[in-house]
């Protein structure tokens, strides 16, 4: 199906913005990236603004969940997709598959991660709609996985502490990458750094069970 005028203009502005920053690209640029004449106005017949614009276009972007809608339904089980892609593997193996598909969904929104994490001139009202559409949803799922993972032995734990503490990793290490064109500052590869974030989560819902435990 060809894309509309409307459709290119927000995919050509999510690239420029994330590439150069929200601030430093112009309207003449969108349109001109869009295949539309650049300084004509054409983009004004369907965004009110350059902000308005941006808003839309990352809403857009995040709803296009694609693959990633089924881990984040309510009633999707979890820890049984993670244990038939780990082949039946140890509770470290499945942390290292989830962590795997939330770098995925951060390289799919690649330039809205950029714009969020690298742009401080991006109005309030675009932060409000990511944490809504986006990080309040991903922040659920991981939650509930968390908790299927520690099973009946603790139920009582901080785990949106713990699921904050996992996303809040997994973003550091995909923002310092881009940053560096691919590479850890700290030169250390992904499978280093999922494998021993995986283990410290291991090792939380192990204490943590232990912990339940004790006060029995």
């Amino acid at each position: 199906m060809a894309s509309t005028s409307r459709d290119r203009i927000m995919t050509e502005a999510l690239r420029l913005f994330g590439e150069q920053g929200f601030a430093k690209t112009s309207v003449a640029q969108i349109e001109q990236a869009a295949g539309l004449s650049g300084g004509s106005g054409a983009l004004y017949r369907h965004f009110k603004s350059k902000d308005e614009l941006l808003v839309r276009a990352v809403a857009s972007r995040l709803d296009d969940r694609a693959e990633w809608d089924q881990f984040l339904s309510p009633e999707f089980a979890l820890t049984a997709a993670l244990d038939s892609v780990t082949g039946g593997g140890s509770t470290v193996d499945m942390i290292v598959a989830l962590c795997r598909i939330g770098l995925a969904r951060l390289d799919h929104d690649r330039d809205v991660t950029r714009i969020l994490l690298r742009d401080n001139s991006i109005p309030a009202e675009l932060l409000e709609v990511f944490r809504q559409r986006e990080y309040a949803v991903v922040m659920a799922a991981v939650t509930r996985g968390l908790r299927e993972l520690a099973g009946d032995r603790v139920r009582d734990q901080d785990w949106d502490a713990t699921a904050a503490v996992l996303v809040g990793a997994l973003a550091h290490f995909w923002m310092m990458g881009d940053i560096f064109d691919g590479g850890h500052p700290a030169n250390i590869g992904e499978d280093r750094y999922l494998r021993a974030t995986a283990e410290m989560i291991a090792a939380r819902l192990d204490w943590a069970g232990t912990e339940g435990e004790d006060r029995g």
